[in-house]
Order: structure tokens, then sequence, then C-alpha cells
């Protein structure tokens, strides 16, 4: 075909986006996403005829529309044949699927469709590519901004999200229609882009109209507006990472490390601890409490996922579910616990203590009556049914009760560290030394309990849980 100047500018804007972004590695198989319209056939038929790759072209029936499902298959199939395109079709029930997943028809046919895709690019170089352009680009800024989006939300459709890739993304939908024109391309339409029950059609056949009459550009520059947010979000995430890294400690993260960060980074570094923690995507109120928690240096919250978060001295905790319990000998002066904190236990005289105010400190919170013990010791987390009794209380109290009095967040119990002898628990963090095993005033030697994180082992740090 003699390439006219339509097609010239056509082809030029999806090879700039392909090289902008690099979306095909060089030795690389491409799974197109097929499904019979416009966008689709023209987007299988450019990687076919204008790249080198291997190309597989993938078809959902998703057995919605009866045999009108069936027939845009049909020619999906003689496309492919008449072509010498490998072609994989997966036949789904959509609409069970939904019910029994309990998603809306349109969000489990996406699931259905990327789950079939992400099967079939089973290799390292694979690359799934689908035919959203730059009409959608607009429908789907518009949509999120409707929703109250913030600036990611109205970057639209990224061209590259892992693997896949969106070539398609700077020409409009009427190009594609052209390109299909110009090299005769057959193609189906679903009837239901013209039913207004859908949010989507509703902001394309009506809302998009209506902008384009106020300024006919409006494609071109949302599609400015998009690189350019895109741009500035790119550099608040790589921020938001930075932040995070320096903020990480062994138990979770500091809070006056996050607490210092604006805003902006703030909620993006919380959204990527709670995705690292193996959490839902967060909403926008889960990460705006998160951030009011850790500016206010205490509190706790439930995220999406299973995620809890709670702020406790220095520290933002993050944990998908309790601590399963754990018991450790002290075989030596050092204890490396599971929560990747260092333990030690070390015998002073009182003379090696600096003053009298330090000494009564750590009779007080870090050290037991050395001749109190008889057997093993263990560092140990707390059990079902666990009782203490703190020194100079006079009472006993089971640990739930304590730990309520004292406020302590219920994500961090099962991390307080415990030491017991095999018979009762002689130590708790943060509460000091039983009845039995506190240190008399006129005691010359001691055991002092030290608690520290591995980056603070030269001062090794004693951890007093405030």
């Amino acid at each position: 075909c003699v390439m006219n100047e339509e097609m010239q500018q056509i082809l030029g804007q999806i090879k700039g986006v392909i090289a902008e972004f690099g979306l095909f590695p060089p030795q690389g198989r491409v799974i197109v996403g097929l499904s019979g319209g416009a966008d689709s056939m023209a987007l299988t038929h450019f990687l076919v005829y204008h790249t080198d790759l291997q190309v597989l072209a993938a078809h959902v029936n998703h057995g919605l529309r009866g045999s009108a499902a069936d027939q845009d298959e049909e020619v999906v199939r003689r496309w492919c044949e008449e072509n010498g395109i490998p072609l994989r079709v997966l036949h789904a029930d959509v609409k069970q699927q939904a019910r029994e997943r309990n998603l809306g028809l349109e969000e489990c046919g996406r699931e259905v469709r990327y789950a079939f895709f992400q099967e079939l690019a089973d290799r390292e170089t694979d690359r799934i590519a689908t035919a959203h352009t730059l009409s959608d680009q607009v429908e789907t800024v518009l949509l999120h901004l409707t929703r109250g989006a913030g600036l990611r939300g109205l970057c639209g459709i990224p061209p590259v999200r892992g693997k896949i890739v969106r070539p398609f993304l700077r020409v409009t939908r009427e190009q594609v229609e052209a390109y299909c024109r110009f090299y005769h391309l057959p193609y189906v339409t679903d009837q239901t882009n013209a039913d207004r029950g859908f949010a989507r059609n509703r902001v394309r056949l009506d809302v998009v109209p209506a902008l384009k009459a106020v300024n006919p550009a409006l494609e071109r520059e949302i599609a400015g507006m998009t690189a350019r947010l895109a741009r500035d979000e790119a550099y608040l995430q790589e921020e938001a990472q930075r932040a995070v890294e320096r903020a990480k400690t062994p138990n979770g993260y500091s809070r006056t490390e996050l607490a210092a960060l604006p805003t902006a980074i703030l909620v993006r570094a919380l959204e990527r601890i709670l995705r690292r923690a193996g959490g839902a995507q967060p909403e926008g109120i889960h990460l705006e409490q998160a951030a009011a928690m850790v500016r206010a240096g205490r509190g706790s919250l439930s995220a999406p996922g299973g995620i809890q978060l709670a702020v406790q001295g220095n520290t933002l905790f993050v944990a998908q579910k309790p601590l399963p319990p754990w018991s450790l000998p002290v075989t030596g002066e050092t204890t490396r616990l599971p929560d990747g904190r260092m333990a030690a236990l070390r015998k002073i005289h009182k003379k090696d203590l600096e003053n009298q105010n330090k000494f009564k400190n750590l009779l007080f919170h870090n050290c037991i009556n050395y001749d109190t013990i008889t057997s093993k010791l263990f560092f140990r987390n707390r059990r079902e049914g666990d009782c203490f009794r703190p020194a100079k209380r006079g009472v006993s109290k089971s640990l739930k009760k304590l730990f309520n009095e004292a406020k302590i967040e219920p994500l961090l119990r099962d991390r307080i560290l415990l030491l017991e002898d095999g018979k009762e628990i002689l130590w708790m963090e943060g509460f000091g030394p039983s009845e039995r095993a506190r240190v008399p005033k006129d005691a010359e030697q001691m055991l002092l309990i030290t608690v520290w994180e591995p980056e603070e082992a030269a001062d090794q740090r004693v951890s007093d849980n405030s």
C-alpha cells in the first residue's frame, strides 16, 4: 500500500510510544488481546506487519452476549487463520464467576481476561499488549475525576504496568478506524457500547462531545496533561521509596523519619509500606488516617488486606497477623529474637554504674536479681493465660489486663519480650522485673537485660518501651 500522510502520522505516533517507553524486549514475544473490535484488530495487525515480534493473539469469549459473542469469536478465528497468526481462545462463564466472587460483570470480565493473558505470558521477556487508545485515556481520566481521584488517578492509563504495554495510547479511536479502513481490516462492533446504562458509555457519548465543543483539541490536551502529571507522580514515588528505605528498622519504621516528611511524600510512603506488607490497594481514607496517626505519634488502624498498623514510642509497626508463640533458650550473652532485635543478659556490679540515678532506673526497669537465678532462662513472647507479678505492686495480674491498663496496642503485644526461668516470668519488657526477681537496694551484682536493633548494637541501647 502507498502510505498516505495520515497513516504515516499514525504509525509514527505508535512507534514513538514503543521507543519512548521501551515497550518490547528485543527477543520478546507479545500476547495481544484480540476482542475483534477495531482497536484490537488494528493493534494485532500493526504488531504482525510493522514489527519483528513474535505475536500470539488471545481472545476471551465471556459468554455474556450469546450468539453475538460466538460471531465475534468466529471473525477473530477466521482472520487469524487467514493471516497465519497463532490464536488462543478462552471460554468463560463470567456471569457465574461474578456471582461466585461477588464482583460486577465488568470487573470480573477484566480479571478473567488479564488472568488468561498472564497465564500465556509465562516467559520473562513476554509482554501483554492491549489496545487502549487516547480516546480510552480521556474517558478514564474523566471517570477518575468524577470519583475524586488524586494525582495518580488523573495520570490515567499508564503505557507500561508490569508486563502489560499499550502502544496505542497516543492515537485516537478515529485514527484507529482510519487504520482499519486503510488496511481493509474486518472488525466487530459491540452493541453494548451504545448502552447508556454503563458510566463509560455516558462519558463517551455525552460528556466527551460536549467538552470537545468547548475545545476540539481535548484529546491532545489531556494527553499532554497526563504526561506531565505522570512525570510529577514518578518523582514523588521515587522520593517516597527513598523515604521508606531511610525509615526502615528491624521492627518496623521510624516514626520520626516518617513524620518529618511532607504529606505528599508521607502518604505515598505509607502506601508502599502497606503494599510491602502484603496488603490490598489501600484507599485514600486509609492513607490519610495512617498519616495522621504517624504525625500524632499514637494510635492504630486496620487497612485492606488484613494489615494492622500501630504507633508506639518511635516505631510504626506493620503486621499482617500476630506473631506465633516462640521461645528461645538464653545460651550466651547475646540472643537474636524472631522479630529481628537482639537481646543480651550481662552480669554487672553496682560499681560499674555511673551514678545512683542510673542504678535506680536499671533496678526498676532492666535488671533482675542475680541470686534468684537457679535454672535455665528463656526469652519468649506471651501465651494465653500468662500472669505476671510486677515488683512492688503486691498483686499478680494477667498480661492481658496489664496490657490494657498500660494501653499497649494489641498489634504490639505479641512483640513484648518476656524472660522466664521455666516456672514464671521474671521480667517483662516495659514493665520491669517480677517481685521475686527484683534487685534489692543493697545488691552488689545483678543481671542487666538489654534489647536493641542491630544498627544500634554499638551502644547497646537499653529497651524501656518508651
